[in-house]
């Protein structure tokens, strides 16, 4: 029965009349982020379009699931939003082809439920055969919820003036609801009574909108709700479900964090500096006490200015929102007299949202048009496979499934007292000690380095390498204060950092900390488990401070103290040197130097259960000194943690082992702790790794990843014996059952279990690289251009120029095919399929208007610095080559490659010619390819890049385009690229200085078909570029009128509309108005040319453009002089 159901849930409905406008989407989404319902029910979308919905629904997806049926043309249409953070099961959805009904089936708290959303027709006689049609929905053993726009009422009360119905689809409808035992939820409870009807219209008014219940669920109704808003004409009505109410959601001021924004506040500064004065001038006894004071008093300061600034934002919308309220009240009571009132306020809350909505427009658009389009960390966390979840729905604590957010934050309490609080005696284990004697030491001179004083010169540059937009710590004092406040605060930060030193202790905020949970991943069974969530650190930014001075000087010696079989986090050294010492293995044993035994051993949760006292005995151990090991000590002196779940804070934890994962300072702590047994594993005598000539390779490890590569079984045995000793000495974990390892070359038998890990004959994938397609990476690479085609359809919706979509592909489209194709072969076949995605996304379209190569050239040679892959292939493979010195693949090189490179490589290594296959050949072919081109001496000296460039330059032409004759102009795509226009207008301007602009003459010298003939439709003769932006009477009027308002004579020419080669007299951006001109013409051509009901003369659409801009300059805090020249040409007349 339903009266056991524990959980509360909202269910809403609202007919919003259209939402196709952005407008209305941006309302909505207001409405939601407020009233905050789990599910709500959206009638009348009018959205027919997948491509529209799509575009509609993307700021929604953050917190909700969204169940569609289309409209048909502009009529109907609903949503159904489902809150994410519910913990659904047994999901099923069915929808109608007319856009008048959704039905949601799931189970909740083991209760299943059956969620219809409907739209009834506008007839009757429709709506008789909708409901009846909804009997064969409703027939179930469900809990029913029936809710929506039911466009009839069933009770006389229910509609003025009160009349006798004669609708015959209201008496089907109440056989309905009496059939299966429905029960009106606004008949059953209702807080805001006065306010009956939900749908105002002139004098007559009904309660359209209804919520229907299983009667079972009657006595569980609570807050039947209806709240009047000012874009529907309609009301949301909304009620709670459950023994319990949702609770008011309250901000936790424990998560507080400085909005960036009050640092442009003046009155803000003035208060922070006011305080630092203070603090300057009174004298301080406890160095510790003040720093404590000074953060309190800021944050303090904040949270008053904030609370400030956001009364007085809300203060006339609240009064509006109240008289909304109060005139619907009086409208149920006295139907008519309160109507005109209700319009106005009506209107005047539109007005108030319009403003605010223009302004998150503007700032928008002023964000994207001033940092030149470039993609932002917001569109790179949309590319990830998992983000930082809002809620955790349930969890499996004790065997059970637990969804009460007590339980859920209980599993994770003891999940991680547990791996944070124990200790485990590792330091008097005397296999710790036995270990620590192969660690190498520090000279006295390098030791003496490392323990001069902290200087202000340190404390300065690590603030200036703090990264911003990061989350901050508990004091919630972000990066972009310190910043601000560099000059100041570092004197202050020195002094306390020295205190600490005497007396080895940290100021106490700096050993406070919060964790945040991430998925691993997308499998929901796994996310069940308190083991599927990563716990990343929020260290407060100054602690960061201290550990970045800490981590730049110990970098300086980590070469020294960590072999290079450890590449994680150490300047100078790469990932791919892993990937590449595993491939050259596998290559070696093709060539018949031997076999190996691939292991790959999961440490598990290694970061988090690194001891601290093990860590301070390596650190003693290596002499490094006493200001980082004394600098280490304190990090990790009586330490807490606090971890955030759903938004809330847990209970303090104790953190007695891990290094912080977030810290700039655990990466190279880590990589010296794990030291201890990468040596124990490379001096080993009975461990035998694979050997080639006098070079043998034993374990590779990145960060938590280690492998170790052995020749013989017994090896394989020596490898795991001194795994489990070294857990056993420091207190790690070994997870034999996730470790993998793989056979290759010709062993005598391969088991599929050996040594209680899983084997296989097929190389796995490493560090992300397949290694199984390091011969045969034909498969693979077809599979890439097709996930490659996926992801760049993502960003096709996204308003971006052909220059940001050029950047979209160097950025996120690139990155990880890039990683891959610079470990293992790919043929010139795939470059080209990547090549043509990349071109087709670009143009937007499924044809390529002009030659491919011109997109390569860099933005001031005429392209738009598109990534040519093979260029980069061939000097990745180059370099590989040249700049080696890992001592295993160099041996490979001389061995293996120096007979065909006989010009290249010198060694005493004879033999005959060998047949080479992937990513050997495609290193010899890049040598040969390369010194055909270039001389020996400047392939000896120069840069990555460089090579690039110049190889770019070498094997593509100039652009036609870039041919003709003009004086300066040559970097006008650069110009046009930072020019603060619509991305639309950057768009265009490529495609006239490229001379694909679609002109009627072009077309047809494509191919393209054009109807009646090529001339121009004003002028009659061929419609080319020329005619069409210099000739064209269009054209004529309108640089005329143009040229006259600004007093400015343009010489309209040729080179001069393809290179905007104007000078800016006086600081004013002639060559951007005259680019903002072109757009206009063509803009208007091209409303006449698609039969567009609502063209416009040029001038008009050159209005619009020049607001735009100037809503962009008028919000930027110092606005340019030249701005005032934007009035005259808003007032431009007509021709």
């Amino acid at each position: 029965m339903i009266c056991t159901f524990q959980p509360a849930i909202t269910v809403a409905s609202l007919n919003v009349r259209g939402l196709s406008a952005r407008k209305k989407q941006y309302q909505l989404q207001r409405l939601l982020l407020k009233e905050k319902p789990d599910f709500l029910a959206v009638q009348e979308t009018k959205m027919a379009e997948e491509e529209q919905v799509a575009s509609a629904l993307r700021p929604f997806l953050q917190s909700y699931e969204v169940c569609v049926t289309h409209a048909v043309g502009f009529s109907a249409g609903c949503f159904l939003f489902l809150k994410k953070s519910l913990p659904l099961s047994e999901l099923a959805v069915t929808t109608d082809t007319e856009g008048r009904f959704i039905m949601c089936d799931f189970s909740l708290a083991s209760f299943q439920w059956r969620i219809v959303c409907v739209y009834a027709p506008s007839t009757v006689k429709d709506r008789v055969s909708f409901f009846i049609g909804l009997r064969r929905f409703l027939d179930c053993d469900k809990t029913i919820v029936l809710l929506g726009d039911f466009n009839c009422v069933v009770r006389a009360a229910d509609r003025t003036p009160l009349r006798r119905s004669s609708d015959k689809s209201a008496q089907v409808l109440s056989e309905l609801v009496e059939d299966f035992d429905l029960v009106d939820a606004g008949t059953v409870t209702n807080e805001t009574s006065e306010i009956r009807f939900t749908h105002f219209q002139a004098s007559s008014h009904a309660r359209l909108d209804r919520v229907y219940v299983s009667a079972s669920a009657a006595a569980m109704l609570r807050k039947y709700r209806v709240t009047p808003v000012f874009f529907s004409d309609h009301c949301m009505i909304s009620t709670t479900i459950g023994e319990k109410a949702p609770p008011k959601a309250k901000f936790n001021w424990k998560l507080w964090k400085l909005n960036t924004k009050l640092l442009d506040d003046e009155s803000f500064l003035a208060a922070v500096d006011n305080v630092f004065k203070t603090f300057f001038k009174t004298a301080r006894d406890d160095i510790f006490e003040t720093w404590e004071l000074i953060k309190q008093e800021v944050k303090m300061l904040a949270i008053e200015r904030s609370s400030i600034l956001a009364y007085e934002a809300r203060c006339d919308e609240r009064g509006l929102i109240e008289d909304l309220q109060a005139l619907s009240r009086a409208e149920c009571e006295r139907p008519g007299t309160a109507l005109k009132d209700l319009e106005t306020v009506k209107q005047r809350l539109a007005h108030f949202h319009q403003e605010r909505y223009r302004g998150a427009i503007v700032r928008a658009r002023s964000e994207k048009y001033l940092m030149g389009e470039q993609p932002t960390k917001r569109s790179l966390a949309d590319e990830k496979r998992f983000a930082l979840r809002n809620e955790i729905g349930e969890i499996e604590y004790n065997g059970v499934i637990n969804t009460s957010p007590s339980s859920i934050e209980q599993a994770f309490v003891a999940h991680y007292r547990q791996v944070f609080e124990t200790q485990v005696k590792g330091r008097q284990d005397p296999m710790c000690g036995k270990l620590l004697e192969s660690l190498p030491q520090l000279t006295e001179e390098e030791k003496e380095n490392l323990t001069e004083p902290i200087t202000l010169q340190e404390v300065e540059r690590a603030i200036d390498d703090l990264p911003r937009s990061k989350t901050p710590g508990p004091d919630g004092l972000c990066a972009e204060f310190y910043k601000k406040y560099k000059s100041v605060i570092a004197p202050l930060f020195l002094e306390v950092i020295c205190k600490a030193y005497e007396r080895k202790v940290l100021p106490p905020s700096f050993s406070r900390t919060y964790t945040v949970l991430i998925p691993k991943s997308d499998d929901v069974a796994k996310l069940r488990q308190v083991t599927g969530f990563r716990p990343i650190t929020l260290c407060n930014v100054d602690y960061k401070i201290f550990a970045k001075i800490l981590a730049r000087r110990f970098q300086s010696v980590a070469c020294q103290l960590i072999g290079d079989h450890q590449t994680c986090g150490i300047q100078g050294r790469s990932i791919l040197t892993n990937v590449h010492v595993a491939r050259t293995v596998l290559e070696a044993c093709d060539d018949g130097m031997g076999q190996v035994a691939m292991l790959q051993l999961d440490l598990d949760k290694a970061f988090d259960r690194v001891k601290h006292d093990v860590l301070f005995d390596v650190l003693k151990h290596v002499n490094v000194g006493e200001r980082i090991l004394d600098g280490v000590k304190m990090a990790y002196q009586e330490c807490t943690t606090r971890l955030i779940v759903n938004r809330e804070l847990t209970e303090p934890i104790r953190v007695r082992t891990s290094v912080r994962q977030g810290c700039p300072l655990s990466p190279l702590l880590f990589n010296l702790y794990l030291e201890l047994f990468c040596l124990s594993v490379q001096n080993s005598n009975q461990c035998h790794g694979f050997r080639m000539e006098n070079e043998e390779i034993k374990v590779m490890s990145y960060a938590d990843d280690v492998a170790v590569f052995c020749s013989d079984k017994p090896s394989i045995s020596a490898a795991v014996k001194l795994a489990r000793d070294f857990c056993k000495a420091t207190g790690a974990a070994i997870n034999l059952s996730k470790c993998r390892g793989f056979w290759h070359g010709e062993w005598a038998t391969t088991p599929s279990v050996f040594e209680g890990v899983c084997w296989d004959r097929v190389p796995c994938t490493y560090l992300g690289v397949p290694l199984k397609c390091y011969r045969q990476s034909k498969s693979y690479w077809s599979g890439v251009a097709a996930d490659l085609d996926r992801r760049a359809s993502r960003w096709k919706q996204r308003e971006l120029s052909i220059f940001a979509r050029a950047t979209v592909c160097n950025i996120f489209l690139i990155a990880k095919l890039w990683y891959v194709m610079q470990a293992i072969h790919c043929a010139r076949l795939n470059v080209q399929k990547f090549h043509r995605v990349f071109a087709t996304f670009i143009w937007n379209s499924k044809w390529e208007p002009m030659r491919r190569d011109n997109l390569f050239h860099r933005i001031r040679h005429g392209g738009l610095g598109l990534s040519h892959l093979f260029c980069k292939q061939i000097v990745s493979r180059f370099f590989f080559l040249r700049d080696q010195e890992h001592p295993f693949i160099r041996t490979f090189i001389q061995t293996k490659l120096s007979p065909h490179l006989p010009s290249f490589l010198v060694s005493s290594h004879g033999g005959e010619l060998k047949r080479l296959v992937g990513y050997q050949k495609e290193v010899v072919d890049a040598v040969l390819f390369l010194s055909a081109r270039f001389s020996s001496e400047y392939l000896s000296a120069v840069s990555k890049k460089t090579l690039t460039r110049d190889l770019l330059i070498s094997l593509f032409p100039n652009p036609m385009y870039r041919t003709v004759a003009c004086s300066g102009g040559q970097d006008v795509l650069k110009r046009v690229k930072n020019m603060c226009v619509p991305p639309s207008v950057k768009t265009f301007f490529f495609k006239l200085h490229s001379n694909t602009l679609p002109v009627k003459v072009w077309l047809q010298g494509k191919g393209i078909d054009v109807p009646w003939s090529v001339d121009c439709i004003l002028c009659k003769k061929p419609e080319t570029i020329e005619h069409v932006f210099i000739f064209c009477w269009d054209a004529v009027f309108f640089w005329d009128v143009l040229q006259r308002t600004l007093k400015k004579q343009l010489c309209i020419s040729q080179s001069v509309i393809r290179f905007l080669n104007v000078s800016n007299d006086d600081g004013i951006p002639f060559d951007m108005i005259m680019l903002l001109g072109l757009c206009s013409i063509w803009r208007s051509r091209m409303a006449v040319r698609h039969a567009d009901p609502s063209v416009k003369e040029v001038h008009h659409y050159f209005f619009s453009l020049v607001k735009q801009v100037e809503s962009v300059f008028s919000n930027r805090k110092t606005k340019p002089e030249w701005l005032e020249i934007c009035k005259p040409l808003l007032e431009m007349r007509g021709f």
